[in-house]
């Protein structure tokens, strides 16, 4: 079962991706919301882009102008898991970015 602050690979058709598990774990399961996380490191831009740390598959840029449902079977291997300040970074950037 995936968990809320897990970075999981993510596959849509043939194409794979990195993903950053947001939704609260009780939901999770079967209704994953994901935002979508980049190869590069494209800098820092808050509320947009945040760092991914290298320690956690590589790094990266975590997207949050990419989130979406996720269909819980193509979730696939484990990358770890990102800290609490990153995830209310997230948070944070998520609330202005939807206007919540």
């Amino acid at each position: 079962m995936v968990e809320r602050g897990d970075v999981v690979d993510y596959t849509h058709g043939s194409w794979r991706v990195r993903a950053l598990i947001v939704s609260d774990t009780i939901y999770s399961e079967h209704y994953p919301v994901v935002v979508l996380i980049h190869d590069r490191a494209d800098g820092n831009v808050p509320g947009i882009l945040l760092p991914l740390p290298r320690e956690i598959a590589g790094g990266g840029t975590i997207d949050l102008s990419r989130i979406r449902f996720a269909d819980p079977t193509a979730i696939g291997q484990h990358h770890g898991r990102v800290d609490a300040d990153l995830m209310a970074k997230v948070d944070s950037g998520l609330r202005r970015l939807l206007g919540l």
